[in-house]
């Protein structure tokens, strides 16, 4: 089975989460078959899934694009939230979180708990803008770049005492870590709605942190092509346009856009953060477990689940076996689900 993600070359946590986390979780089972996938993390749920390989839908959502066709290629064992399932036209049983929650499983690196300080995560894209390291050095913040490796961008959400973020995954895992976050938006590109369908299963708001956009897309080019970009600007603001230009980037941001961006980063920062409730976040792992489970045993596979602190423990098989049809269990009582594993999550 293959693992389908969204491979951004820049690098992007949400995306690099896949590899590094399935290969954790389920290693016996993910090899480069191509007939059969599947689709964890992300916004993945659209007209531009592959329609013939079996598909093994734990976790992803739907969202940048129309609706797929959920036939009998299609095996949901997870979803990332209610609405999600809705655009779907699956039952809201279906439903658990974004898969990201399970960072929790696995061992990673994590920092000393006095080494802890307010933090800002742009959104990927937010960051091929705008220098957002200087202004969070300005603010006393630390700052976490979406597109470092996925170990470096753990271990610095692992120092962070509130994590302010644009990047939707930056605060599923924050929220997993037990770090509070606060969601954040400067750029208008920011997916709302991908935010109020995980945090549907969180039972929280998305009430994100205005902050002022910035830009300074032009920082490290030569002198010739920012000249040019700037002509470009002064002739469409006369309404002159060639029909075959390319439009320039927007006009670098001034100080006083700076400041007042400083200001809404510092404010942010000392907003209360959000965390999910306690129970609430073990019953989504539980299960998500449970259907862990569920694909190995269907499959004829042992089922293997990481220990607490990263240790990995063999797990004896169900004798319970269900069929590649059935939907997940639901959360209530009497459900049919297997009993919950308590854990402590740090």
């Amino acid at each position: 089975m293959k693992l389908h993600y969204f491979e951004d070359p820049a690098g992007n946590f949400g995306d690099d989460l896949n590899p590094w986390l399935w290969r954790r979780l389920l290693p016996q089972l993910l090899d480069e078959t191509d007939d059969e996938l599947l689709v964890g993390i992300g916004t993945l749920l659209n007209h531009r899934l592959p329609r013939a390989p079996r598909k093994h839908v734990l976790g992803s959502g739907y969202g940048y694009g129309a609706a797929p066709v959920v036939d009998d290629t299609w095996t949901v064992y997870a979803l990332r939230g209610y609405d999600t399932a809705r655009a779907l036209g699956l039952s809201r049983d279906r439903v658990i979180t974004d898969a990201a929650v399970l960072v929790a499983l696995v061992d990673r690196p994590s920092a000393p708990r006095a080494d802890r300080n307010a933090g800002y995560m742009p959104h990927a894209l937010s960051n091929s803008y705008y220098d957002w390291e200087s202004l969070c050095a300005d603010a006393g913040m630390h700052f976490i770049d979406a597109r470092w490796p996925v170990e470096r961008v753990l271990y610095e959400i692992s120092r962070c005492s509130v994590l302010v973020t644009e990047a939707m995954h930056g605060a599923i895992v924050a929220d997993a870590l037990r770090v509070p976050w606060v969601a954040a938006q400067a750029y208008d590109y920011i997916s709302g709605a991908k935010w109020r369908d995980w945090l549907s299963t969180q039972e929280l708001p998305y009430d994100p942190a205005p902050i002022s956009s910035l830009f300074d897309v032009e920082r490290g080019l030569s002198l010739g092509p920012r000249l040019k970009s700037s002509v470009k600007r002064g002739l469409m603001a006369l309404g002159m346009k060639g029909s075959n230009w390319t439009p320039p980037p927007p006009r670098r941001t001034g100080p006083k856009e700076r400041d007042l961006a400083l200001g809404a980063l510092t404010a942010a920062a000392r907003r209360p953060g959000w965390l999910s409730d306690d129970k609430l976040m073990q019953r989504h792992i539980d299960r998500y477990l449970h259907q862990m489970d569920r694909i190995c045993v269907t499959r004829g596979l042992a089922t293997w689940t990481p220990a607490l602190r990263g240790e990995m423990i063999l797990r004896a098989v169900s004798a319970k076996s269900w069929g590649p049809s059935a939907g997940p269990p639901s959360a209530q009582s009497g459900s049919g689900m297997e009993p919950a594993r308590p854990r402590h999550i740090v």
